[in-house]
């Protein structure tokens, strides 16, 4: 059958207290609006729904379409959740030792935190025969708490694998645990020691992911097969199935004694004989293959539900022996919560996707759409109170509530294969639109609202053209796209047509990645090995200039009459004739250099760049000192409140930094996540909306 390799493990006298980490004291309040979900349970209450995923994000709901945000703290992605018999303790586990706690039915929680934070929490359940929590996760950690979550006891494991699942066996009360190269364990004391079974799978030896209980059969899946036991756990019997399928989800139906498994590739595991034997068959939506990522019996119809990714829905009323399947969308679904007596299913997924269903899933509304969107850049319309986002492969988002929710207004591409990645967005020069501009060759444009976007200019991504930024001259109603090889675009007209102006790439590959735009309509753009080129007709003609480096030249700014170029290795350049020549300045910093803000009230300069480095300067750019900014990110983006003077800076790794003082110090804002930002702006309220990986919403809770 099988080699075990027997180890246990007892809850000696480790005692690990867990502090509660205490609420960040900031006047704004983060929250996540698109996270990824990847969980979800209705609570004991039977009325109550929550989700959970990454960003130490939750949304709770007691109806399935009306959702609102769970209060939590910190960022880690959270992998599993439990509740207690009574629903009232709830507890939610995640990356690097996240544990967060609620008391009052998961309306808000605590986190706290493990002393040893270099594990990712990956299963909790609630043990209620012995009134015990435990929790489980990478480098063999299991911990164990008797006081409602407030302190955990170290269960010591002389194993350093990664653990994947917990599993209260309803008839027996043991509690199962499964992890890395097939290992079982099994605890008859409430989680207090384990006995762990290594299973001799033939290679490669994969990860036991989850356990159900069908009968007197206990069930437990990993990749390339299942494992079964019909002794309570005493023993396992390995079966393989011949494909290369992971199994994720499984029931039964009981009007038929059949039970099913999915597969991460529509293989579906079907047994009419309470386990004995097993029949494998494939569904497909659309004559194609999905991941199936849940399974349910609906005891109100009689058949049974399965959902997956690319929108699909699969019923069967003979017990798994015949399915029919169709998809709700490109949505990937990756689970489903089942309240059978309300007769209500809600479906989650990336992007901070919901989706619910009342008629046991023949029919589904987006209670939340899908945000599952990476954004370069955010803007305000020029009229009314739209936001408006863009990014990779085509995206451009429109929000009217001040970022809370959004709708998708992309153009129809010429081509969908290769859709944009819009990098940057500008105000047209008559405030009758925006325009957004990036690779391939893509320029497209909106009406005065932001609700119509049209594509302008569109080049195939065979003539390797990319737009890397936009100028705008609104003295002389001009708009300039800067092309990564030199062939610029122009427009007189805001932006309906476009002319080509070939400017000199200096033997250089892809030269031009950024410019500024000086008042007296002097353009200068700049790129690779300190390529530079300037204007002073409205980019009709362009010329080279010597910048005296040959470091790559990352940003540009313009303050005035003065010109600003920097970059690589802390490179920072200026110019007080209009970009004719140029000095080199001592910046102080051996990092790159990306962007620069100028401070209205005290007239200061700030320059910033990656791994956290920033430099000011009190006397216009001629001297320069570091400034501490307490991240080691790359910070991307800033913008100056005109009404308070207050400056902002986003980042990667969840940065957004704030200063009252005209940058001479920062202070990092929460965000909730730890994902890269690329850009933000001032709502007209004087709430923040940062975007990027993740759409953050930093709610002012009071003026400063």
């Amino acid at each position: 059958m099988f080699s075990v390799c027997v180890l246990a493990l007892s809850s000696l006298a480790g005692c690990s207290k867990l502090a509660e980490r205490p609420e960040p004291r900031s006047d704004y309040k983060a929250e996540v609006v698109n996270p990824d979900f990847s969980g979800g349970m209705l609570l004991p209450d039977g009325k109550t729904f929550l989700v959970w995923g990454t960003d130490s994000s939750l949304l709770r709901s007691v109806d399935g379409n009306q959702w609102s945000t769970v209060e939590t703290t910190g960022s880690a992605d959270l992998a599993s959740a439990a509740a207690d018999s009574t629903g009232k303790v709830i507890i939610a586990v995640g990356q690097q030792g996240a544990i967060l706690r609620s008391v009052d039915g998961g309306r808000s929680f605590q986190a706290a935190t493990n002393e040893t934070t270099d594990t990712d929490l990956r299963a909790v359940t609630w043990h209620a025969a012995s009134s015990a929590w435990i929790v489980a996760g990478t480098g063999g950690r299991i911990l164990r708490s008797k006081d409602y979550g407030k302190t955990w006891t170290l269960v010591p494991s002389s194993v350093a694998l990664d653990f994947h699942t917990l599993f209260v066996d309803p008839q027996t009360r043991n509690v199962l645990i499964g992890g890395d190269l097939g290992t079982v364990g099994v605890s008859s004391d409430g989680g207090a020691s384990f006995r762990l079974a290594s299973l001799g799978m033939p290679d490669p030896m994969t990860p036991i992911t989850k356990f159900f209980r069908h009968g007197k059969m206990l069930l437990g899946t990993s990749t390339l097969g299942r494992l079964f036991s019909s002794n309570d756990g005493k023993s396992w019997q390995l079966a393989q199935t011949g494909t290369a399928s992971a199994f994720i989800d499984s029931t039964a139906d009981p009007a038929r004694n059949t039970i099913v498994v999915t597969g991460h590739d529509g293989t579906l595991l079907r047994s009419a004989d309470g386990g004995s034997t097993w029949d494998g068959l494939a569904v497909t939506t659309n004559d194609r293959v999905h991941y199936m990522s849940s399974v349910h019996f609906d005891p109100k119809r009689g058949f049974l539900v399965a959902v997956g990714h690319n929108g699909s829905i699969a019923r069967s009323d003979n017990g798994g022996a015949g399915w029919i399947s169709w998809s709700i969308g490109a949505l990937e679904l990756r689970g489903v919560i089942a309240d059978t007596k309300r007769d209500l299913l809600a479906a989650y997924g990336p992007g901070g996707l919901i989706m619910t269903s009342g008629d046991g899933g023949g029919s589904w509304r987006a209670a939340q759409p899908a945000l599952d969107v990476s954004l370069r850049d955010v803007a305000h319309a020029p009229q009314g109170p739209a936001l408006i986002a863009t990014g990779q492969l085509g995206a451009v988002v429109r929000s009217t509530d001040g970022g809370a929710s959004w709708s998708s207004v992309e153009p129809a591409w010429p081509n969908p294969n290769t859709p944009p990645e819009l990098r940057m967005i500008v105000e047209t020069p008559a405030r009758d639109g925006l325009l957004g501009v990036g690779p391939p060759g893509t320029i497209v444009r909106s009406n005065a609202d932001g609700s119509v976007w049209s594509v302008k200019h569109f080049t195939p991504i065979e003539s390797e053209r990319a737009f890397t930024w936009a100028l705008v001259d609104p003295k002389r109603a001009m708009l300039t796209a800067v092309e990564a090889r030199g062939q610029m675009q122009l427009s007189s007209d805001g932006g309906a047509t476009w002319r080509a102006v070939d400017a000199p790439a200096q033997n250089a590959e892809w030269p031009f990645w950024q410019g500024a735009l000086l008042d007296s309509g002097t353009m200068i753009v700049a790129g690779r090995a300190g390529t530079a080129i300037r204007s002073d007709d409205s980019g009709a003609t362009w010329t080279g200039i010597r910048t005296g480096t040959d470091k790559d030249l990352f940003g540009s700014f313009a303050d005035r009459d003065l010109l600003f170029l920097f970059g690589q290795d802390g490179v920072l350049l200026r110019s007080a004739d209009d970009g004719v020549t140029w000095k080199t300045v001592e910046s102080t910093s051996d990092k790159e250099l990306r962007r620069m803000l100028r401070d209205p009230a005290s007239d200061g300069l700030v320059c910033f760049g990656t791994y956290g480095s920033m430099v000011r300067s009190d006397d216009r750019g001629l001297t320069w000192r570091a400034v501490k900014t307490n991240t080691d990110g790359a910070l991307r983006k800033g913008v100056v409140d005109p009404k308070s003077g207050e400056m902002f800076i986003a980042g990667s790794r969840g940065a957004i930094l704030r200063s009252r003082d005209g940058g001479r110090s920062w202070e990092l804002l929460p965000s909730h996540t730890k994902r890269h930002f690329q850009s933000l702006t001032i709502v007209d309220n004087g709430d923040l909306l940062v975007v990027g990986e993740r759409i953050v919403r930093l709610v002012r809770q009071s003026k400063s």
